[in-house]
């Protein structure tokens, strides 16, 4: 019986050490994820998100910790093919990475054992556009993946929204306007990844027979631009065995139920506001943390009213939870 006991005993230590186990999370991204000590008169839209997600774990003495490695403007790609620091704030150029160097974004997921890596592409309709997909988004998101499950880390994408206006093309780089809507413009900053080893202006015929300007098929009847975006965050996650987190579901929802609220910085639809921030960082604590967010105190500086609601949208969500086991809960 005594031997018995112990044997219970132990199993039972074993299960509570590795349920207070530390948990590592990366965010990986650009101006949408990041805020740092840039002069806020300058870039007033850098709202802490990841710094707003920290507290709501601390508040509920989680061991999450959460780091990031950002750039502006930067997609996926640039982060699994680019060495150098963000150049808004450095004078190291961002540039791509020569051969046998290691990427700076890949260098660092390999520095730690991370247990989940949280991707996030740009916050335009990229991932609605065929050749995008193909040739930028998909096998960048592949290779990053493979080294995030090296360490058996696990990723999880940021799921981006509807644009509530036409994406702003870089014009200055074609010389022409775009065919229609939902246009990017190809170039070796968001191209990069094989088959296309360096994106070449000459071969642009292969996508648009015009210019550089590539745009989104037309949506099929019935569907809406959010639901396209979810559809092929779905299938991005599922090629690589992770989750996405529907932040776009989720401002949608809360534009709905509390159209007041403001959601982004400016009409640009681009950059959130603080209210925006502190939503994202809640749907990032529901699934990091497995917990609704509806007890948590900490509001970062918004009213409270403000807050309460915004959680609300964030727990009437449906919610994908990280799990150890590899193994995902929906709810």
């Amino acid at each position: 019986m005594k031997r018995l006991f112990s044997v219970i005993l132990c199993v039972f230590c074993v299960d509570v050490s590795f349920a207070q186990k530390d948990m590592n999370v990366l965010f990986v991204g650009n101006s949408l994820t990041y805020c740092d000590a840039r002069d806020n008169s300058e870039f007033p839209y850098y709202n802490n998100m990841t710094d707003m997600l920290q507290k709501m774990i601390d508040e509920k003495k989680l061991k999450i910790h959460v780091a990031k490695v950002t750039h502006a403007h930067t997609t996926l790609t640039a982060h699994a093919t680019f060495v150098g620091t963000d150049h808004e704030v450095s004078d190291e150029p961002f540039r791509r990475a020569g051969q046998g160097v290691v990427p700076s974004t890949v260098k660092r997921i390999q520095s730690k054992q991370w247990d989940v890596v949280a991707l996030q592409e740009r916050a335009d309709v990229s991932v609605l556009i065929a050749a995008q997909r193909a040739y930028s988004i998909e096998p960048s998101l592949k290779y990053l993946d493979g080294e995030v499950k090296k360490a058996h880390g696990k990723v999880v994408l940021y799921q981006g929204y509807a644009e509530q206006h036409p994406v702003d093309t870089e014009l200055s780089l074609t010389g022409q306007h775009p065919a229609g809507t939902n246009c990017v413009v190809l170039d070796a900053f968001s191209f990069g990844m094989k088959p296309i080893d360096f994106f070449n202006p000459a071969d642009e015929a292969v996508f648009s027979g015009k210019d550089t300007t590539i745009c989104a098929d037309p949506l099929p009847a019935g569907v809406t631009e959010l639901q396209a975006i979810s559809q092929e965050f779905n299938k991005l996650a599922a090629g690589v065995g992770g989750d996405f987190v529907e932040i776009g579901a989720a401002f949608e929802k809360c534009r709905k139920d509390y159209p007041a609220i403001k959601l982004y910085f400016d009409e640009s639809a681009d950059h959130p506001s603080k209210q925006g921030a502190y939503l994202i960082a809640c749907m990032f604590f529901r699934y990091l943390s497995g917990q609704p967010v509806s007890s948590i105190k900490y509001r970062a500086d918004i009213s409270e009213a403000e807050a309460a609601n915004l959680r609300k949208v964030a727990d009437a969500m449906r919610s994908t939870s990280y799990s150890k086991t590899g193994k995902t809960t929906a709810k």
